[in-house]
């Protein structure tokens, strides 16, 4: 027999501590701020406060042994009618609706948990298997769809037109030589985009063949995360609902909308560790390099990160004794040398790079995308890190559980759920948003690569709930499960375009009126452009015009310095404009904009010169 926490570590040391250093922790977290004067930050902690009460009151109380087989079978087709009829009547709902509907994240809700259903009952097996994985897939693609093929541009956090413009620039000449040094790390997502662009015979746009591939590629990530729960937690119904748990983790849901080359690499480092399960043999040693490999090619910057969550799961590996270790000294040997091999290639340009942006990531301030909103309007944000809460609450529920009952310590899912509550800090966005607000420090990326451990873990702790109980607990889970999905959905995070709380931030996608207008301003004006941040990205990205972002400066004329001035008016009326700094409706300078010329209003854009 393997060596178990007790044997290890002492009489269940590691349950011990953490059955009280998570309440502990959690009262801190909302006490410390208290105590050094930022009550806004207290409250922004408490959604991750109360499911560490929470988990450990349940698993204090909970005592029922697990069962070895729950069967609550039955006919799988029920619920995948309705799961198809759903899902077709909230195609044709965002067919018809300018905005997608409040009802629509009800209806999303709706279909996830058939999903939850169809994994809990239906029978066991590669037939019951294939079925909830197939329903999964389509239940994450149909909300990454709903907003990357429902409206004219998803551009996200601003950087998508960058890379669009150079895929197209690819697709309009045949080489790669005009692409500049910002974007020539990443060369090798836009030669894939403009390739299959080609294929499709130019029949769909280069943008929509870009969100084909980032949503298609997110859902591939749906049978991968099984295979990995699988792989580490031999269970089939905890490895399906992880699966579910992943695709309801709104990090995971942005990114298949944002079709980046970060995007995928965040698939292929749910690959590699999938890989690296396996038993090492040469083949499954030149898979984990090539895997590597695709990770520095496609994001350089996305390196690290990856190399430091290795690190962290060999550290645990070895402090916990897992015997069939995921990591060992040549994956992390090879990673190091193949990043340096990779970064001395371009060193001329993309090493100096790499290591000022990472002294930003980890130093800079917060990101344009979170602003004093967190400080000044917490509960907006609270409401919005809801589907947080739901996770982490599952995730300690599948820690405290495993540890409780002190099972082998030798099992691969020991050192993970350590590592999952290591990366608790890094990889939900409440800690480092308190870091970022207290420290200055950011390190949000880490979610990016992250999100594979909080899920898998989610889903242990949503199996081991489900073999304890009977019928109430199944309703109670199912109960939790859709408030899990209906916030996934909803929140501000991945439902920009009419999010059930709103935050103060911009709208995540431009118009057909919006790019019609840009169009139209760009081929009448030569000069300066002064406008937000959206709209000068798109300029000079899409349509190479000269735009700068209005800088804010206190006691100084907002648009004195610019010859034209472009203004989303439709946007302003929902959201404040990124500016330099964000400008809400009631402090914008309407009477700068009256002393102009408005040489062209569309309704949704003015211009003024």
């Amino acid at each position: 027999m393997g060596l178990t926490v007790r044997d290890r570590w002492g009489v269940g040391v590691l349950y011990k501590v953490a059955i009280v250093g998570l309440p502990v922790l959690a009262l801190a977290g909302v006490l410390g701020p208290l105590w050094l004067g930022e009550p806004n930050l207290s409250v922004l902690g408490s959604y991750l406060a109360v499911p560490m009460v929470l988990a450990s009151i349940v698993v204090v109380l909970v005592r029922t042994p697990r069962r070895a087989s729950v069967r609550r079978e039955v006919d799988w087709r029920l619920p995948s009618i309705l799961f198809h009829l759903s899902v077709s009547a909230l195609v044709i709902l965002v067919t018809v609706s300018e905005v997608r509907p409040t009802v629509f994240y009800v209806g999303v809700a709706f279909t996830y948990v058939l999903v939850f259903v169809l994994v809990v009952t239906s029978p066991t097996g590669s037939a019951g298997r294939a079925i909830c994985l197939y329903h999964a897939s389509v239940a994450v693609l149909l909300v990454i769809f709903s907003v990357t093929l429902n409206y004219e541009l998803f551009v996200g956090r601003t950087d998508l037109t960058g890379h669009l413009s150079f895929t197209t620039a690819i697709i309009e000449t045949g080489r790669t030589r005009i692409l500049s040094r910002t974007y020539e790390p990443f060369l090798l997502w836009h030669v894939f985009i403009a390739g299959t662009y080609r294929l499709f015979g130019g029949w769909v746009s280069p943008h929509t063949t870009t969100f084909l591939l980032g949503g298609l590629t997110f859902s591939a990530g749906v049978p991968a995360m099984y295979a990995l729960t699988r792989r580490i937690y031999p269970n089939e119904r905890a490895a399906l609902l992880s699966c579910l748990m992943m695709i309801s983790f709104p990090l995971y849901i942005f990114y298949g909308m944002y079709s980046i080359p970060r995007s995928v690499t965040s698939i292929l480092f749910l690959i590699l560790l999938l890989t690296l399960t396996i038993l090492p043999t040469a083949q499954t040693r030149i898979v984990s390099l090539a895997l590597v490999s695709g990770i520095v090619i496609y994001h350089p910057v996305s390196i690290p990160f990856v190399a430091v969550i290795l690190s962290i799961l060999y550290v645990a590996e070895r402090a916990i004794g897992t015997r069939a270790r995921i990591v060992d000294g040549f994956v992390l040997g090879a990673t190091a040398l193949i990043t340096c091999l990779y970064w001395l290639y371009r060193a001329d340009f993309l090493t100096a790079r790499l290591l000022s942006t990472a002294v930003e990531v980890f130093t800079g301030p917060a990101p344009a995308t979170a602003p004093s909103g967190v400080i000044t309007d917490p509960w907006v944000e609270v409401a919005n890190y809801v589907p947080y809460s739901f996770l982490l609450f599952f995730a300690l529920l599948g820690f405290l559980f495993w540890f409780r009952d002190e099972r082998s310590a030798a099992s691969p899912f020991a050192a993970v759920g350590v590592v999952t509550l290591a990366l608790v800090p890094l990889v939900l966005p409440g800690p480092t948003l308190l870091l970022d607000s207290l420290a200055g420090v950011n390190v949000g990326r880490f979610g990016h690569y992250g999100f594979m451990f909080i899920a898998l873990t989610a889903g242990v702790g949503v199996s081991e709930v489900g073999q304890r109980g009977g019928l109430v607990v199944f309703l109670l889970l199912l109960v939790l499960t859709s408030g899990l999905a209906f916030t996934a959905v909803s929140n501000d995070f991945v439902a920009s375009d009419n999010p059930v709380v709103e935050r103060p931030f911009y709208t995540y996608y431009l118009s057909e009126n919006e790019r019609q207008s840009f169009s139209t301003i760009d081929d009448d004006y030569d000069g300066l452009i002064g406008s937000d941040r959206v709209s000068c990205r798109y300029l000079s990205e899409l349509q190479d015009s000269s735009c700068n972002m209005v800088l804010v400066e206190p006691g100084e004329e907002l648009f004195a310095p610019y010859g034209g001035v472009l203004i989303r008016d439709g946007e302003r009326e929902k959201r404040p404009l990124q500016f330099s700094q964000y400008v809400s409706d009631d402090e914008f300078p309407s009477d700068e904009l009256a002393a102009r010329n408005t040489v062209y209003d569309s309704g949704d854009v003015s211009f003024h010169t």
